[in-house]
């Protein structure tokens, strides 16, 4: 593994290389026309992380098959890992796709036409959720929360409580990346559970990054990738499936796929379980990269790589202050995952993510209503590593010095 220190000094007066656009090989400055080829690619975007050089030499190999006895044992490996991190003994299953594929994968499993569900929701990715239920023929009732306020469990008891007909599940994200708040989830899934209903959660943002516990929460189905805070390559998502989930997918009577239909990974894993233990064709590579990201963060230890998100995330939200931004959420509900910043007025977010792309920096924009009022850095990946924070924080002093705006030299990095 990969030794890396967040806040290990730096020699005296020594910086990262900053400032100047990256070249391509034939002199121009590079566009957007292709994907990276060297390691000079730096990903502060909430969602895919940048990952280490032995996840990445993992992830290419040789293509192997992806089945048999030697594959299997890799697949498994990988479920055993992913159990760690989940803190669950519930079923975990491996779904080619994204996130939203598991998410899916647990909706349209779980809930029979007509299913009532009831969805706190409190920015783009909970409305999303909502969404997709209706998308799964359920009836869905919203709770709204402010944007950029985190959901009240008290105010999901009080609406399961006054509801005339019991809800059949109650589903919600865990970090709504669009603003960068953590809701909380052993709250709202104890009021659930105590009204009857299945707990369905979005943790696609949130997993590796904050504590999870899945068995210990009450969560029933939980959705979750590898290239967040696990930072692993894209294309796998996990889905956990408890004993109580089992039982309402085994009563639905509806079924509206096969390759999402938890039954149809359940019966593979136990008729092939010695060679195919799945439906189709699975990413090799992509889990053989997963399990190498994952045996890193649990020899590091998981607790550590959640401090170490944490503390990257408080020395950037320092800098940023230093520079004169204003932080979208407050600090009390605030993802260490993934920071909100409001725009600053001598610098709009558009024109700051093209200066820092022509850089090969990367940050994110406001989706929805927030789209050109704030910009949202993550805290994943190679991104929380002390290097990778001062070339941001470097990076962004720069672009306010280009606009005009008064900074004084170094300020951002008073707080690391």
């Amino acid at each position: 593994m990969v030794a890396v220190e967040v806040f290990a000094p730096r020699p005296a007066g020594q910086r990262g290389t900053i400032g100047t656009p990256r070249r391509d090989r034939t002199g121009g400055t590079r566009g957007g026309e292709g994907l990276s080829d060297d390691n000079d690619f730096h990903l502060f975007i909430p969602g895919p992380a940048g990952s280490t050089p032995e996840v990445i030499a993992a992830n290419g190999r040789p293509i192997a098959p992806h089945y048999g006895a030697q594959f299997v044992a890799v697949y498994n490996r990988c479920i055993d890992l992913f159990k760690v991190v989940l803190q669950t003994q519930s079923d975990v299953f491996l779904i080619v796709g994204p996130g939203t594929a598991a998410l899916d994968a647990a909706m349209g499993s779980a809930l029979p036409d007509g299913a009532r569900v009831l969805v706190p929701a409190n920015g783009f990715f909970g409305t999303r959720m909502a969404e997709m239920c209706r998308a799964h023929r359920a009836a869905v009732d919203v709770v709204e929360f402010p944007v950029g306020r985190a959901i009240d469990a008290d105010d999901v008891r009080r609406r399961l409580a006054a509801a005339p007909e019991p809800y059949d599940a109650v589903a919600w994200v865990h970090h709504e990346t669009s603003t960068g708040v953590l809701n909380p989830v052993a709250e709202v899934a104890a009021t659930a559970r105590e009204h009857g209903a299945l707990t369905i959660v979005d943790a696609v943002a949130s997993l590796g990054g904050v504590d999870l516990q899945v068995d210990a929460w009450g969560v029933d189905l939980c959705a979750s990738v590898a290239n967040k805070c696990l930072a692993a390559p894209p294309g796998v998502a996990a889905i956990t499936v408890s004993p109580r989930a089992w039982e309402a997918i085994d009563a639905n009577p509806s079924s509206r796929s096969w390759y999402l239909d938890l039954r149809t990974w359940r019966r593979y894993r136990e008729d092939w379980a010695s060679w195919h233990p799945f439906p189709t064709t699975v990413a090799s590579n992509v889990i053989d990269a997963i399990n190498t990201s994952l045996e890193q963060i649990l020899e590091e230890g998981l607790d550590v790589r959640i401090r170490r998100t944490a503390e990257s995330a408080a020395a950037v939200r320092g800098g940023l202050g230093e520079m004169g931004f204003e932080l979208f959420v407050d600090d009390d509900v605030a993802s260490p995952v993934t920071t909100s910043v409001r725009a600053h007025p001598g610098l709009p977010p558009a024109e700051l993510i093209s200066y820092l792309a022509e850089r090969s920096v990367f940050i994110s924009g406001g989706l929805g209503d927030l789209a050109g009022k704030i910009f949202r850095i993550g805290h994943m990946g190679r991104s929380i590593e002390r290097a990778e924070v001062e070339l941001l924080l470097g990076e962004i002093e720069n672009a306010l010095q280009d606009a005009g705006v008064a900074v004084p030299e170094g300020a951002n990095l008073q707080n690391i």
